[in-house]
């Protein structure tokens, strides 16, 4: 063979003619050459006399079998002569070369940053505000993009003069009809707000890739199992996806893992097929019997998906949205994939077109009532409706429904308490099973060795300079020598407790020192070896309680005095340090991203400050933690493993918006251990100066300036939302995830866990105050029990008592919470499973967490005696309700019962019956008694004196039992 003649269609752009028509042979030395057609007489053959010479001399002639030049020829030449050159042409474009490699890139690229900036932006809009938008119109807007300018929708890797359009109308699915096939077309339905399938193809040059991805709203634990299988499925079928392994083997490895959860039934028969010129290549489809090989530099649609999965009823009964209305469900997941030497990569990235679980799937439904009016017939409407209309006619019937209404949840808030408190006694009986058994095995060891400070191996080593009648100071070892019967004893500084210079006499001065001693409260600022020493050997030793020295010398007693107070001073600060370095664990060294390109923020503040009255700077997110810069070049380092929780808090009703991290472990910031670092920027001054002109509620100036700031509160809200996603990307890929909660303002209610008024606002995992400092982060999963106080009917406000599950740590308190929050707060504990109890009176944690420690049958029902007790937090409630008896017995007297009055009325006619006449001589008498009795009678004055002493024997009565009670929680 000399030459090859390619007849070209003129829809070939003019620049693909031209570098066509460039070629003028091959390596093997046969001509190449090119013609167009003519497209003004489409039934005629082609003009050139060398193509009719060639129909002339019978040679054969090769076409595409899809082309329209096929049915033109076929009527035109001998069928015989017409041969289809389809397989052939495939077999050659099946191994892409550089050019269509680059170009497939770059219809990725787009591709993936349409679906993120159209097509997924715009349906989470249409969900946050409810709008009513079709599918037809979402493709629309999504296929225009497809051709505008790279830049405009950060596609930075495309040339701006780079041909792109779409490949086909964009796929938008929802409401239960799906159809998983490439073919499948967008109708104008509705959005629902359920299962939403999106599929998208971008052509560049000739060139085309295809993503698909499915968004699920509100789903039911069924649809995340079954989306998990095809992630699952589509990393078998990637790894399937080698060089010289048939196609088959890609669907193959698929099914092999949906038949475990028992989904391959659901699986298309093809999950796939090649890309290239032609979108799809019909001699790589990847399906169970296609035996063509993977080869290098080939490109791939991989398409796998779940289509028609039935969904039951039990499953949906309880879902929210319209997803409870699906009888039947797809899911698709499609990416362009090209095989290189060793594996199989995926060209649209993943993180820009999400397909984790967290960022596909949305809950938009989660405050809304059920409405279950859709089954209840017209009829029965209108009788509900009647109803309730005569029980409510009146204000008193609508309070008395409202309250029946609020006792059925109470009491059904209670039985969710009462099986909490069961579950959670249960529980802790276990964990402190484990304790004494651990607390035995430690009392069968040897004996603690208690370490007992020396300063000096021996009296050779003291100070040279020291003198045996006058009180000396060695800093270099803090000791205080102590001349004692002329023999200088050094006493470290551990031990001094005070020291005191009383005023000196005419005669003498005088210096006083107070050591730490047994029989005596050591305070809070006692050292711990001192207390150690004491506690080990307090009952067995003799201990130095107090030493006065006098001298005549004063100037020496005074400068012995200074240097005693200095060292002092510098001891406690180096106790200080070392207590504040004793809990810190070592941290990682940050490891910065690789290509210096990492998600960042500027213009934060810090707190707590790193150095200074404010510090600001730039957030960076690394490849293990993140650094913060300050202008000073201050640098602030948390890795991702030290995160316990973080929380993105926006600027709804706030003047800041931030993001916090709670740490497992301390860090040292400007000095200070710190578990909470906080960044975040301010929308507007927290204090705003107003001028005392009078300003219209129309003023155009007010009017932008309240514009300026929503703009500058949504700008900031995305561009942090934006930040944390990308911060768990990095998180996830260092193997260690960061998953960030925003607080729920809705279920805020204020309080003072500090010095101010504050509102707290829960999230998923914490009780949090972010705006105000110091802040106030509980973790919820520490907490064991929470206590409410001064919980009576008169209470404007109450406090509540968050008990740890550490009994070693302190308790914390949120005071002066107001008492309409109480049902709210106690229904979301007990939506977190946190057990609570209510009493009316304030008690003394410390003193009743000693007792709690001390009590090893604290979880018990019964004592060391075999007595029946409260277990648990029950006694709480128990002394709650034993108070509220003592109280309600007062006025058992006062129930009015009709027979014990009849009676009476019986009885006194009776008496009047029997009253004998003759009596009547004596009332003169009586008449006088009454008159002395009524002037010993008190007026009103004194019986309110007397009431209110009364009232207040019986309040101290009561102070005096809740005393008592608590004095027999510590005897517990």
């Amino acid at each position: 063979k000399e030459k090859v003649l390619f007849v070209i269609s003129q829809k070939v752009d003019e620049e693909g003619v031209r570098a066509a028509q460039g070629v003028k042979s091959t390596n093997d030395g046969i001509e190449i050459d090119f013609e167009a057609l003519d497209t003004q007489e489409p039934e005629s053959l082609p003009p050139s006399t060398e193509i009719k010479n060639l129909f002339m001399n019978k040679n054969k002639v090769g076409a595409v079998a899809k082309l329209e030049l096929w049915d033109r020829w076929k009527a035109m030449i001998d069928p015989e002569k017409l041969v289809d050159v389809t397989a052939g042409i495939a077999k050659i474009l099946y191994i892409k070369d550089t050019a269509a490699l680059k170009r497939t890139n770059w219809a990725a690229s787009m591709a993936i940053r349409v679906f993120k900036s159209g097509i997924l932006r715009a349906i989470e809009k249409a969900l946050d505000e409810d709008e009513v938008i079709t599918h037809e119109a979402l493709a629309e807007k999504a296929e225009a993009l497809c051709t505008t300018d790279p830049a405009r929708i950060k596609a930075k890797d495309i040339p701006s003069d780079a041909h792109l359009e779409s490949c086909y109308f964009p796929i938008i699915q929802s409401g239960g009809e799906y159809d998983v096939k490439p073919s499948a077309m967008s109708n104008a339905n509705r959005l629902k707000d359920d299962v939403i399938i999106l599929s998208l193809g971008v052509r560049c040059e000739g060139y085309c890739a295809n993503v698909s991805r499915t968004l699920f709203i509100d789903p039911i634990p069924k649809l995340r199992q079954a989306y998990a299988a095809l992630l699952a499925a589509r990393e078998a079928s990637l790894k399937a996806m080698r060089i010289d392994q048939p196609l088959s083997e890609a669907r193959a490895a698929a099914e092999k893992v949906l038949a475990k959860h028992q989904l391959d039934m659901y699986l298309p028969k093809n999950i796939g097929f090649g890309l290239g010129l032609d979108f799809r290549d019909a001699s790589a489809i990847l399906n169970a019997k296609n035996t063509k090989t993977f080869q290098a530099d080939t490109l791939f649609s991989l398409s796998l998906a779940i289509h028609d999965m039935p969904l039951p009823k039990s499953e949906t009964e309880h879902a929210k949205g319209s997803i409870a209305s699906l009888k039947k469900v797809s899911l698709l997941l499609a990416d362009t994939v090209r095989i290189r030497a060793d594996t199989a990569i995926i060209l649209t990235n993943p993180k820009i077109a999400p397909i984790d679980w967290r960022e596909v799937s949305y809950f938009i439904n989660e405050d809304e009532e059920e409405d279950d009016d859709d089954n209840v017939s017209e009829t029965e409407k209108m009788d509900i409706d009647e109803s309730n209309i005569k029980r409510t006619r009146t204000r008193g019937a609508a309070q008395e429904q409202f309250a029946q209404q609020n006792l059925s949840s109470v009491k059904e808030r209670q039985v969710k308490q009462a099986a909490l408190m069961e579950a959670a006694l249960a529980e802790r009986r276990r964990v402190q099973q484990l304790k004494n058994s651990q607390h035995n095995n430690d009392e069968n060891d040897d004996d603690k060795i208690v370490e007992v400070r020396g300063a000096y191996p021996s009296t050779l080593h003291y100070p040279e300079e020291l003198s045996a009648n006058e009180v000396c100071v060695d800093t270099h070892k803090e000791v205080i020598f102590c001349p004692i019967n002329g023999v200088p004893v050094p006493i470290h500084i551990s031990w001094i407790k005070t020291c005191v210079q009383p005023e000196a006499d005419r005669a003498a001065a005088y210096l006083r020192l107070n050591l730490y001693a047994p029989g005596q409260s050591l305070g809070k600022d006692v050292p711990p070896s001192t207390a150690a020493v004491i506690e080990a050997f307090g009952k067995q030793q003799f201990f130095v309680k107090e030493l006065l020295f006098r001298s005549r010398e004063q100037r020496r007693l005074n400068a012995a005095y200074r240097a005693i107070q200095t060292l002092r001073k510098t001891y406690r600060q180096r106790l200080t340090a070392k207590a504040q370095q004793q809990d810190l664990v070592q941290q990682a060294t940050l490891i910065k991203a690789r290509d210096g390109r990492a998600p960042r923020i500027a213009d934060l503040s810090m707190r707590p400050v790193a150095s200074g009255k404010k510090s600001t700077g730039i957030l960076e997110a690394h490849a293990n933690g993140v650094r913060f810069t300050t202008k000073k070049q201050e640098t602030v380092d948390v890795l991702y493993a030290n995160v316990q929780h973080a929380i993105f808090q926006p600027c709804e009703k706030e003047v800041l918006v931030l993001i916090h991290l709670h740490l497992r472990n301390p860090i040292i910031i400007g000095k200070k251990k710190t578990n909470d670092v906080q960044f975040f920027t301010e929308v507007v001054d927290a204090s705003v100066a107003l001028d005392a002109a009078r300003r219209s509620v129309y003023d155009p100036d007010e009017l932008d300036e309240e514009q300026r700031e929503r703009a500058l509160r949504k700008k900031l809200n995305e561009l942090f939302k934006d930040f944390c996603k990308r911060l768990e990307k990095a998180a996830r890929t260092n193997d260690t995830p960061i998953e960030f909660d925003i607080p729920y303002r809705d279920l805020g209610f204020h309080g003072v866990p500090h010095r101010e008024m504050v509102l707290l606002q829960p999230t998923v995992h914490c009780l949090v105050n972010l705006t105000e400092t110091p802040f106030f982060v509980l973790v919820l999963d520490d907490v064991e029990h929470v206590h409410f106080e001064r919980c009576t009917l008169r209470a404007k406000n109450f406090d509540a008592i968050f008990i740890k599950k550490d009994h070693d740590l302190p308790t914390m308190a949120v005071n002066a919470i107001p008492m309409q929050e109480l049902d709210a707060i106690q229904d979301w504990l007990t939506d977190m499973n946190i057990t609570y109890t209510a009493g009316p009176a304030s008690l003394t944690w410390n003193t009743v967490m000693q007792a709690v420690r001390a009590d090893t049958t604290f979880y018990d029902s019964t004592d060391e005696d075999g007595e029946a007790k409260p277990a648990g937090w029950q006694f709480l409630q128990a002394d709650a309700e034993d108070q509220a008896d003592d109280d309600g017995g007062d006025d058992e007297d006062e129930d009015y019962d009709e027979e014990d009055a009849e009676e009476d009325e019986d009885e006194s006619d009776d008496s009047d019956e029997d009253f004998d006449e003759d009596d009547d001589d004596d009332d003169d008498d009586d008449d006088d008694d009454d008159e002395e009795d009524e002037e010993d009678a008190m007026d009103w004055d004194e019986m309110e004196e007397q009431a209110e002493a009364e009232d207040r024997a019986k309040r101290k009565g009561e102070r005096s039992e809740e005393f008592g009670s608590s004095k027999k929680i510590a005897r517990r």
